[in-house]
């Protein structure tokens, strides 16, 4: 099978199982081609292998000088003299490997991250902030067809003000009034579509990442509900870089390039009954993944 590796931190091992199909006993010796700022090695890097038998090998991919957040593509080769056998690589070197998001209902939450790089390593609380609910009511689009404005679409202005590091819109299930509605979610700016989220529910969510400041348009298309109309709410969350001082973050001051290490998140003074969003920023290298979002639903 071919190896891919969507976000390489330092080092990686993994494994792959190879069968001779022939009728001899052949000798394969692993060799590399592209892959450039990239180390493979293999355990065992030759081996001999008998008719109709199986073998497994440990492939090691670590990071050399390969661009950090950009795929590297190669292959590895095994070979006996006479027969070669391919297996495509792709691999995504990465400073960080860290989760895109943590969910928790107000306990504790520890994840780990993986570092691709040796220094200084830090990780600070954004947020949390409590969603901005808006209640609202859509008909049923009774041609199953969203246009901004058309039928069956109600809409609503959101400022997004400058230094949002990150803004989510979401409908929810259960506060949907009929069981069985399917709405669906449309974000613009001006006349641009900037996101979308259409399931066969009405659980729905779009996600901008450093956003562009101004007027945004969020449009809720009624493409199905279980009678002439729905009533909603829209929750929306536009996160900063401040510290609400509701989120401890606590991590390892170091990093070691093919380490790993426990990000823990504690919670304090959240009001119940309430959804939350926040972020952890990661720093101490170049070529940091985006925050990993934290979201918080207080029963």
């Amino acid at each position: 099978a071919s190896v891919a590796i969507g976000a390489l931190a330092g080092r990686q091992t993994v494994t792959r199982t190879v069968k001779n199909v022939g009728s001899a006993t052949a000798n394969y010796t692993l060799s590399v081609s592209g892959l450039s700022g990239i180390t493979v090695t293999a355990d065992p890097s030759s081996f001999s292998i008998a008719p109709g038998a199986s073998k497994t090998i440990a492939l090691t991919f670590e990071r050399t000088s390969a661009a950090l957040n950009s795929y590297a593509g190669g292959q590895l080769t095994w070979s006996d003299g006479k027969h070669k056998v391919r297996i495509p690589a792709v691999v995504k070197p990465v400073a960080l490997a860290a989760p895109v998001q943590v969910t928790s209902t107000g306990a504790a939450v520890t994840y780990p991250v993986g570092f691709g790089y040796t220094g200084p390593f830090a990780a600070t609380a954004r947020g949390l902030i409590p969603a901005t609910m808006t209640n609202g009511h859509v008909d049923d689009d009774q041609n199953d067809e969203f246009v901004p404005g058309g039928d069956g679409v109600t809409s609503h202005d959101v400022d997004i003000p400058a230094g949002t590091t990150y803004a989510r819109f979401s409908l929810f299930d259960d506060f949907v009034d009929g069981a069985t509605d399917d709405l669906d979610l449309y974000v613009y700016k001006g006349s641009t579509l900037v996101g979308s989220s259409g399931s066969g529910t009405s659980a729905e969510e779009v996600n901008l990442v450093d956003p562009e400041p101004g007027t945004y348009t969020v449009y809720v298309h009624g493409w199905g509900t279980d009678g002439p109309d729905a009533n909603y709410v829209l929750f929306h969350w536009l996160l900063g870089t401040a510290d609400a001082g509701n989120m401890t973050v606590a991590a390892p001051a170091s990093a070691t390039t093919g380490g790993t290490g426990q990000i823990s998140l504690n919670f304090s003074g959240l009001a119940p009954a309430t959804k939350y969003l926040g972020s952890v920023a990661y720093s101490g290298s170049t070529g940091m993944p985006n925050p990993t979002i934290v979201r918080v639903d207080m029963p």
